[in-house]
């Protein structure tokens, strides 16, 4: 009995102890409500989808394949309308996006006779060079609307449908993204084309009890823009010297070898060409670039002479076709860049027994590409910064030619912030 009695006691004087601890804790706690100042919660900020004017808009992203455009695209041929969804009000050509939705409805006037409905969303992509035509399909697929199954059943006066672009085709059992549309004439009469189209047709008797059908048929021209960009943005500032020391992770240097005339052994003078390391540019963009030889000031100087009305290094736009199935290559100089020396120039130049180097800078314009890079297996299209050093008779030095290849994407880093499908 003595032990169970002083457990009881002790758990009493614990509950006690416990009592005047929360008590003290309720003095604490009203102490200080009597002392701190009365807090009020301001209220949210007004958030809005549009910057206000002291904002913009960095980057803004769509769910794919969504379209924001409300109008309606028509065409209307043989008494069958065609309304496609979600397009620009007034445009000529219907237009997508990757993975974009192609919906719409189809109307017939007279469909007393008609027994099928069908449409078909094809892609071709052609190539005409020297050496021959090459052609690849990307797109071929063939959709049913209606299809008789009765005597007495007649077609329906309006018939919507809804079928979505690949994002990627096969060739050669390899995938590929779906390339833009577009059409290019080359030199030579020779010319590179990707085309989309939407097919209609509608099979109807010549009456209900004939055995003879005939087919109207008829294709609308689609413009599918697979929109790519850089994955981050380039150096705003276009000067190597200004920016070299402090970003020199954002400059790619680029060797061009120069060899002897006589026995292919290396020169000793060097040329290297400095451009953005990210290597990707959207279309309008401009591409800063720096050219520098460097070797003894006898030898840069023994380049220039005797003086020429040919410059002694060009640096120009290139795009190269290839088609593999034909085994051709299409080479075309789209730019030839203005090239500025920097100073202090040939005639600034140290003793002849020193070493030194020549400097120039420039630009390359995009504005007049109108195709992104693409690759579809069996063709190619890409672009190359070209460098060439024409070496005056006098010198022992190989004329040198070297092309560095970049990608071309639809849109620039900063100019993808705003989406337009």
């Amino acid at each position: 009995m003595w032990p169970h009695l002083v457990t009881v006691i002790s758990r009493r004087a614990d509950l006690q102890k416990a009592n005047r601890v929360i008590w003290a804790l309720k003095s604490l706690t009203r102490t200080m409500s009597n002392l701190l100042p009365p807090y009020t919660s301001p209220p949210a900020p007004i958030y809005s989808a549009s910057p206000g004017p002291d904002e913009q808009i960095l980057q803004r992203t769509h769910p794919l394949g969504h379209s924001r455009h409300t109008g309606t695209f028509t065409r209307k041929k043989y008494g069958i309308t065609v309304v496609l969804d979600c397009q620009k009000e007034n445009i000529a050509c219907p237009s997508f996006s990757k993975n974009g939705l192609l919906s719409g409805t189809v109307f017939i006037d007279s469909r007393d006779n008609v027994t099928a409905v069908s449409i078909k969303l094809v892609g071709v992509i052609e190539c005409t060079l020297s050496g021959g035509h090459s052609s690849s399909q990307v797109i071929d697929r063939a959709c049913s609307l209606y299809l008789k199954d009765g005597p007495h059943k007649q077609c329906p006066s309006a018939i919507p449908f809804a079928t979505r672009f690949p994002t990627t085709f096969k060739n050669n059992d390899v995938h590929y993204p779906l390339p833009s549309s577009c059409s290019v004439t080359l030199p030579g009469g020779y010319s590179l084309s990707c085309a989309y189209s939407l097919s209609l047709s509608v099979v109807s008797r010549l009456h209900r009890s004939a055995p003879f059908t005939t087919e109207k048929s008829f294709s609308i021209e689609l413009e599918y823009r697979h929109r790519t960009r850089p994955s981050r943005p380039r150096i705003a500032e276009s000067s190597l010297f200004s920016t070299i020391k402090m970003c020199p992770e954002e400059w790619l240097q680029l060797h061009i070898a120069l060899t002897a005339e006589s026995d292919s052994r290396p020169s000793d003078i060097h040329c290297d060409l400095f451009v953005p390391s990210l290597g990707v540019f959207g279309i309008s963009e401009t591409i800063p670039f720096h050219l520098q030889l460097s070797g003894s000031t006898h030898r840069l100087r023994n380049l220039f002479l005797p003086p020429s009305n040919n410059p002694l290094v060009r640096v120009s736009l290139l795009r190269q076709i290839t088609i593999d199935a034909i085994g051709q290559k299409m080479n075309t100089i789209l730019e030839n860049c203005a090239l500025r020396p920097l100073p202090p120039g040939i005639f600034g130049l140290h003793s002849s027994t020193s070493d030194d180097t020549l400097n120039w800078e420039g630009e390359i314009q995009l504005q007049n590409i109108s195709t992104q890079s693409f690759d579809v297996g069996t063709m190619k299209v890409m672009y190359l910064i070209a460098v060439e050093l024409t070496p005056p008779k006098t010198s022992d030095i190989k004329r040198a030619y070297h092309g560095f290849p970049i990608k071309v994407t639809t849109d620039t880093w900063a100019g993808s912030a705003e989406l337009t499908e």
